[in-house]
């Protein structure tokens, strides 16, 4: 079975964006059941299509949002905005009461202020909701060197009950303006709720129940030594939001890759444009460890990812969420990845990193975006590029290092042969390679390669 991705979302989706375009979240899947969208901008982008390259030049230029002049007085505090500082105690309400007790000191905290949550583990049985300008952090961590994933125990641990069943995860940051999280840690506890409600509504395709938190419709907001690990499905962090800094957090072990329709991404950034994802962690995600839609003059940095115990299907991937208006998805012009390390193991990623939406939708595709010095080894296809660039915004891919499968291996479960190797450029992309020759594969992408063992040709 393919996998599902972020195959329907629902819930808090009706939040009122600021200066941020609405983008698809009913659609978002990279296989399995697409839903239709509600009250998304989408206008056919037919220049964009495949079929469509001899029709480049009508490719709008790349769009980012404007700030509005709410996003713009929000940008910095005032002098007569003092950051507060509120300490916040999660046991004062009972071993049932830390989500209620972090809610009313959000409900109290004057905007720009901080919240600090002493070291320690809060079990959550309902959802938080940040709707204002907040930092919430472990107590006395601000400008320390603290690593939540080196030392969790000296962090605050928000722990789903295992009968927690709200969508979009145990944190939800929507339609506000610089909201951040540091120094925290966010677990789904998969494993206490495998026969929960929620597990049951991701097998059924709705896997925002098994969302760790998510950051929707939010300007100049941010993470920092965030670990999020363990989601039961879906994603262990969704985003929509431009100028986002994403920085030193870590994605560890979401998702369930035995069971079917459990798959989870460590971060799922749907929409970020003019944002840095820089210096994170991904750690044995199931589905694709770090995933973005949309990152006009985005910066894509020293992130790593590690596969050791469980498969995914890719280390880093351009997507574009099925999107056909490239004001909303998949348009990559001026964003740069690079420095990144993709660590598969023993081929425990079907693509190191891959760039385009084939095999998840054949028809559609991302244009722009540069990709260079990035390090790949152990995938079965070190970089795969299907459905990307046009000829007037190529996808620019040079001096990346790629170690992948051994030469003369193939997808065995394939009706037809696929080549596994370093790289692959599909016919249906259009790729700007610099002063760089070495031959390439040039396949069609195939959903059959997601389940497909390699085997060796004879000699």
């Amino acid at each position: 079975m393919e996998p599902r991705g972020l195959a329907r979302l629902g819930g808090a989706g009706d939040a009122t964006p600021v200066a941020i375009p609405r983008v698809n979240l009913d659609s978002i899947a990279r296989g399995g059941t697409s839903f239709p969208a509600h009250e998304q901008r989408s206008q056919p982008v037919t220049s964009a299509r495949v079929e469509d390259h001899s029709a480049a030049g009508t490719v709008p230029e790349p769009v980012a949002p404007p700030a509005s002049a709410e996003q713009r007085a929000a940008s910095e505090p005032s002098p007569s905005r003092v950051p507060e500082l509120m300490s916040c105690h999660l046991d004062s309400g009972g071993p049932y009461g830390a989500a209620e007790a972090l809610q009313e000191c959000i409900r109290r905290a004057p905007a720009y202020s901080s919240i600090e949550v002493p070291p320690g583990i809060y079990v959550f049985y309902r959802q938080v909701v940040v709707a204002t300008p907040l930092t919430i952090r472990t107590a006395g961590s601000a400008g320390t060197s603290l690593s939540c994933a080196l030392t969790p125990d000296a962090c605050a641990t928000f722990v789903a009950a295992p009968d927690f069943r709200e969508p979009w995860g145990l944190i939800l940051i929507t339609s506000t303006n610089n909201a951040s999280l540091e120094h925290i840690v966010i677990d789904g506890d998969r494993q206490a709720r495998i026969g929960s409600p929620s597990a049951r509504a991701c097998l059924d395709g709705r896997n925002t129940f098994g969302f760790n938190a998510s950051v929707l419709y939010c300007g100049h907001c941010g993470v920092a030594d965030v670990v999020s690990r363990n989601a039961l499905c879906g994603t262990g962090m969704a985003w929509v939001g431009a100028n986002a800094t994403i920085q030193n957090s870590t994605f560890q072990a979401n998702g369930d890759g035995v069971r079917n329709s459990l798959w989870a991404d460590g971060l799922t950034v749907i929409y970020a444009p003019q944002s840095e994802i820089s210096g994170n962690r991904f750690i044995d995600n199931t589905d694709v460890a770090l995933i973005v839609g949309y990152g006009v003059a985005s910066r894509i940095e020293r992130n790593v990812v590690t596969q050791r115990t469980q498969a995914s299907f890719a280390g880093l991937m351009l997507h574009n969420f099925s999107s056909n208006d490239l004001s909303t998805g998949g348009d990559f012009r001026g964003a740069v990845v690079a420095h990144n390390t993709i660590d598969c193991g023993p081929q425990l990623c079907v693509f190191g990193i891959q760039v385009g939406p084939r095999p998840w939708n054949a028809k559609l595709i991302i244009v722009g975006g540069e990709l260079h010095d990035n390090e790949v080894r152990g995938a079965k296809i070190g970089i795969n590029v299907d459905g990307a660039g046009v000829f007037r915004a190529p996808v620019a891919i040079h001096g990346n290092l790629v170690s992948a499968a051994s030469e003369g291996e193939y997808f065995a479960d394939c009706a037809r042969p696929i080549a596994a190797g370093s790289i692959n450029i599909s016919p249906t992309s259009v790729v700007d390679r610099g002063n760089e020759n070495s031959p390439t594969g040039a396949y069609l992408s195939d959903l059959c390669q997601l389940s497909s063992s390699l085997a060796a040709e004879d000699q």
